[in-house]
């Protein structure tokens, strides 16, 4: 295995390793399929009508999700005055990740367009 492969592996590992534990302390949600639906649909929407190819590609990818990320985070907070109790908790949780799972995605194509960019 190439060591440039090995080190990439590496990083993307530890990024998630320490992402995913903090992420999950003292809330309810793990994972939320329209969540992830949204951010990684304008990603790849993103990607579709800005173009690119190859790193350029995942480059956009990472953009375009931490945009939907953020987009995202403004969505859930718009329903917050609405919200009393556990709902509030809940939708202040969903503007939370939100913003989290963009910043994630952006973080591992930017290792990929960081480590491989490099290298040409």
């Amino acid at each position: 295995m190439n060591m440039q492969f090995f080190w990439l592996v590496i990083g993307i590992v530890g990024i998630l390793g320490a992402i995913v534990p903090a992420a999950q302390m003292g809330t309810e949600i793990y994972f939320d399929f329209q969540l992830f639906m949204l951010v990684v649909g304008i990603g790849v929407f993103y990607v579709i009508g800005s173009g690119g190819k190859g790193l350029k590609g995942v480059d956009n990818f990472g953009k375009g999700s931490f945009a939907a990320g953020s987009l995202g985070f403004f969505i859930a907070l718009a329903s917050v005055p609405g919200s009393e109790g556990q709902a509030l908790i809940d939708t202040t949780q969903y503007a939370v990740f939100s913003i989290c799972l963009g910043t994630i995605i952006h973080l591992v194509c930017q290792v990929i367009v960081n480590r491989f960019g490099s290298s040409q």
